[in-house]
This record gives C-alpha cells, sequence and structure tokens, in this order.
C-alpha cells in the first residue's frame, strides 16, 4: 500500500507540476503581446469553405465586403456540395463584387472525410494573391479583420493568427463556451507570442502563399477528420515558417456557437479525435499526459475510497491546480477585454471542462461523433 500511494501521489504530483508549468508559460506568452504596429498592405485572398450555409452566409458576406482595407483582395467562396440556397447566395453577391469568386465542388465527387479540407485545398489553388486567409461562413469579421492581420506580416512573419470570440444568448453551454473558447484563444495567442505555436483557429487565420505550399498545405492531412488549422500551422512553423499574433480585441471575429450540450460534447470529440495523429511525437506525449492528469482528476476518487488510499492524492492535485486556472483565465480576460465572462461561471464551467474534456477525448479516439453542420450546430 505504502508503494501504491507513493507511485501514485509521485504520478499526480508530476501531472500537477507539468499543467502548472505549461499554465506558467501561457501566461509569459500572454504577458508578452503586442498590438500590431506594421503599415503593409500585402494582396489578400480569403478562402471560405462552405457546405449548407444560406441561414447565415449573408451575414458572412457582408461583413467581409465591408472590410476597410485598402491593399488589393478577394474572397474565394468554395461551395463544398451544397443542397441549399448556398449556390444562389453566392451567385447573387458574385455579380454585385467582382472581388466574389466561386469555386464548386460537384455533388458527385466522392465522400472524404475531412470535405473541409479537401474545400479549402480547392479554394487555395485558385487564389492569385500573396496572402492566404481563412474564415468560416458562420463567421462575422469586424472591418478592421484583413487590416489588422495584415499589418502583422513583415520580413520575418509568415504565419499571423488573429482572435475570435464566441457570440450566443445566456444560456448555460453558450456561457460554457464562450469561457471555453476564451482559454483556447489565449493558450493560442501565448503558442504564437512566444514563437511556438501549438494550437489555431480557422476563423482568423492567414499565411504565405509559399509557406503553405513549400510544407505541402493539406497533403497527407486529408484523411484526418480535424486539423485543418492547427495541423496545417504544425507542418507550416516545421518547414520554417514564423508565426505571429494579431493582438487587437477590436479584430476578433465574430462565431457562432453549438446551441445544445449534445452538440457541444460531439463538436469537442470531433476536435479531440486527431490528438493521436500530430506529426510531432512530442507534441502527442504531452496531449497524453495532459489527459492522463486529467482523467485522475476526474475519477480519482474511485481509488481513494475504494483502496481507502490517502484522500490528498486526489484533492491536492484539485488544490493546486485550481488557483493557477483563475490565474489564467483573469489574464486572458484582462488581456481581450472579457471581464464580464468570469464570473459566477468560472467557477463551475472550470470543474466541467475536465469531464469535457476527458469525455471528448475517449469519444473523438473511438469516433463517437458525426461531422455533420446539424451535429455540431454550426
Amino acid at each position: 500500500m505504502i508503494l501504491l500511494t507513493f507511485s501514485i501521489g509521485f504520478l499526480a504530483l508530476g501531472g500537477t507540476l507539468l499543467y502548472v508549468g505549461f499554465l506558467v508559460f501561457l501566461m509569459v506568452g500572454l504577458l508578452r503581446l503586442r498590438r500590431p504596429t506594421g503599415t503593409s498592405t500585402p494582396s489578400i485572398s480569403v478562402v471560405v469553405p462552405m457546405h449548407n450555409e444560406e441561414i447565415g452566409v449573408r451575414a458572412t458576406l457582408e461583413a467581409l465586403l465591408a472590410q476597410a482595407y485598402p491593399g488589393c483582395w478577394e474572397i474565394v467562396c468554395v461551395d463544398d456540395r451544397s443542397s441549399d440556397g448556398t449556390a444562389a447566395i453566392l451567385q447573387e453577391f458574385a455579380l454585385r463584387d467582382a472581388r466574389i469568386r466561386i469555386v464548386s465542388i460537384s455533388p458527385e465527387e466522392e465522400d472524404v472525410p475531412s470535405p473541409k479540407k479537401r474545400a479549402l485545398a480547392r479554394g487555395m489553388a485558385a487564389t492569385q494573391y500573396e496572402i492566404l486567409a481563412t474564415t468560416d461562413a458562420d463567421c462575422l469579421p469586424p472591418s478592421n479583420w484583413l487590416a489588422t492581420l495584415a499589418s502583422s506580416f513583415s520580413d520575418d512573419v509568415d504565419i499571423v493568427q488573429g482572435p475570435k470570440h464566441l457570440m450566443g444568448d445566456g444560456r448555460a453551454c453558450h456561457r460554457y463556451q464562450r469561457l471555453e473558447v476564451l482559454a483556447f484563444v489565449a493558450a493560442e495567442a501565448a503558442g504564437f507570442a512566444l514563437g511556438r505555436p501549438f494550437l489555431a483557429s480557422a476563423p482568423s487565420l492567414a499565411y504565405r502563399r509559399t509557406i503553405y505550399e513549400n510544407s505541402g498545405g493539406f497533403r497527407g492531412l486529408e484523411g484526418l477528420v480535424s486539423g485543418d488549422d492547427d495541423m496545417l500551422v504544425h507542418r507550416m512553423v516545421h518547414a520554417g515558417g514564423r508565426p505571429a499574433y494579431a493582438y487587437s480585441p477590436s479584430a476578433s471575429v465574430g462565431t457562432h456557437p453549438a446551441d445544445t450540450w449534445t452538440q457541444v460534447l460531439n463538436q469537442r470529440a470531433r476536435w479531440a479525435s486527431n490528438g493521436s495523429r500530430y506529426e510531432s511525437v512530442s507534441y502527442v506525449a504531452f496531449l497524453l499526459c495532459i489527459f492522463l492528469y486529467w482523467l485522475w482528476l476526474l475519477v480519482g476518487f474511485l481509488p481513494v475510497v475504494t483502496l481507502s488510499l490517502p484522500a490528498w492524492l486526489w484533492w491536492a492535485p484539485w488544490a493546486l491546480k485550481f488557483p493557477f486556472d483563475l490565474a489564467f483565465m483573469f489574464l486572458a480576460a484582462l488581456r481581450f477585454q472579457k471581464l464580464s465572462l468570469l464570473l459566477p461561471d468560472t467557477l463551475w464551467a472550470l470543474p466541467l471542462q475536465v469531464a469535457i474534456a476527458v469525455r471528448s477525448a475517449i469519444a473523438g479516439h473511438l469516433g463517437w461523433f458525426r461531422w455533420t453542420r446539424e451535429a455540431d450546430g454550426g
């Protein structure tokens, strides 16, 4: 029993120190964020993949056309086998503004595990400008979005990530997602600020055509359900791409949340499905360690009760984790001007995130999710 207690205590302490050290790393990155000061106006192609988007695509296209960007730019809309009114809406907008071009994927083409990656690759192949930017068909970029991304590019920058935020109403699952996305955005911002990006998000992402092509683009990633953003960024950094973060809360892209807890769980499982498929072995090992640590937080009380292990083996990791979580979330909210999100939801959302993360990792790797707009609620 003494050996078992020592072994579990060592692993629990090790997991806690790894996690706390990671949060400290992220907080250092958040403190290093600086607003872009460049004035460059490179030519930009914005690629927007779409599948059955007639409900919200008008608002997205209106927001894109309202960009206050003085440089040359275009919007490449990829209609991925839509069966609703998406195609007609795209034709309407293309006739209205010559900057909008349409790429269509035929309904007769075979299904693939990641249709979004195929749509993005087709769109990228049809672009004509130096910088390739992406956003989603249900997003609302502010008018200074393109200008902010562009101002972050310099001679020593190849990849630029911008912020996003979740919209929605006051229901509990929307409030939870807003906090979770704030944590994700803060983590990706910190990674980019420190030159070590590990997370990325497609609603506000841009990169040079040369680094996209030199890295191989999405080639070899087609069989993976998710990862059209962070996996591609990992690949581009490995190919020599130099990252920067477009830190400007006013340029944050609005995106829609999942509307039910079922949709939240489905979406998170899909996101987690590639956790063991990253090309970096060390990153996969890190994710596995964090998963095992969170699994202990979730179910560690069971061996404590059934095997009469000391109770501190379970509650001590929680007690050490929670204050660092709160510190990280406070700094994230401060830096991204979202302090109003913290109370009172943080107190119940942080423990719930552990349960959702563990469940998502298991469900994602077992294939317990669906890759449809309806299943994700977005």
